[in-house]
Parts: structure tokens; sequence; C-alpha cells
């Protein structure tokens, strides 16, 4: 179990942190050292707490960081037209989750939900704690999946193995397993589209 969590947790998308470092590059050749040091701090959160090999359960405030960090990072690539509208009661801040589920949420929000969209996209992060479970959403005000997306996606999610070299639904697919590797398979994602 625990080497089944540390391969699916390790599966961070190189081409982030490859197109993350050339646009900082970009930004130091033309002389914006501000928006350039700007993403190196930003960078640095999410490393530091995306790659902190320690315990697989981390705070929901440094949960956050780690998907907002991410966000601002994506931010200066879409010239700031993604919002972040965060709905979490204080007292759960404290809450143990596992570390990087909620980046691979937010990713998949502005990769499909965005790709359209020219200003105004905004993504909404919420948890509230029912019966003692705690249950997190990431919603997006993107255009919405069509039934056969959502119901493809989903199959994604939930299936056993995912096939390699599979594009779509690997983080999710990977979030899913390491939630129910962990808490068992009465927990996990659930996705909806309200189009």
């Amino acid at each position: 179990r625990d080497a089944k969590l540390k391969a699916l947790e390790s599966q961070i998308n190189p081409h982030f942190l490859y197109n993350t470092l050339e646009c900082i590059n970009m930004e130091i050749l033309n002389n914006h050292k501000q928006t350039a040091s700007s993403m190196l701090t930003n960078l640095s959160d999410f490393m530091r707490i995306g790659l902190n090999y320690g315990d697989e359960l981390i705070l929901l405030s440094n949960e956050l960081l780690h998907a907002k960090s991410y966000i601002n990072i994506m931010n200066f690539r879409f010239s700031q037209k993604i919002a972040v509208i965060c709905t979490i009661q204080p007292e759960l801040m404290n809450c143990l989750i596992l570390k990087s589920i909620l980046q691979p949420l937010v990713e998949n929000a502005i990769l499909h939900a965005f790709n359209e969209i020219t200003t105004g996209g905004r993504v909404t992060l919420m948890a509230f704690c029912t019966d003692g479970n705690l249950s997190i959403v990431v919603a997006d005000n993107g255009s919405g999946m069509s039934p056969e997306q959502l119901k493809k996606l989903d199959a994604s999610i939930h299936a056993e193995h995912v096939e390699e070299g599979k594009e779509h639904g690997i983080g999710l697919h990977n979030v899913n397993r390491r939630i129910q590797l962990l808490f068992g398979k009465e927990y996990g994602l659930s996705v909806k589209s309200f189009s």
C-alpha cells in the first residue's frame, strides 16, 4: 500500500515544470524581474510542499497553499485571467488530508474548463465536514462537459488501471486511487457537470 501511494504521488507532470521554467526564463530575458521573482517564489512554494517526502498527510492549509501556488503560476502564463475563490471555514484548515490532491483537480479545471475562456475564469475551492467526513469541492465556471465526456472521465477515474501513455484522467485517477488506498473504497472522487 505504501509503495503504491508513493508511486502514484510521484507522478508529477514534468511539462508543467519545464513550461514554468521557460516562462521564468522569458521574463528574465525581457527584464521583468518582479514577475520572474514572483513566479520563482510560487514555484518554490509549489515544489516545497509537493516534493516533501515526509508524511503523506498534511494540513489542509498547506495543501491550499500548494494549489494556490499552482494557480498563481498559471495566472502568469494566462495573463491573470483565472480568479480563485476559497470558502473554507478556518477551523477546517488544521484538518489532515492527503498531500498533492488539490493541485491535480485545479489543474484539470484550468487546462480543460478554460481552454476557450479569454477572461473571467474562476476556480472555487470549498470544504465542509459532515458526520466526521471532510468533503472538498473544486468547482469551475467553465463550459461544462457533455454526458458522454462525463461518463468517459468517470470511467477513467474509477478504472483499476489507466493505460500507459494516456493523457486524460491520469491525475484524477491517481488522486482517487490514493484516497481509496489510504481510506478505503467507499471514499474517492466524484465528478459533476452543470452545462
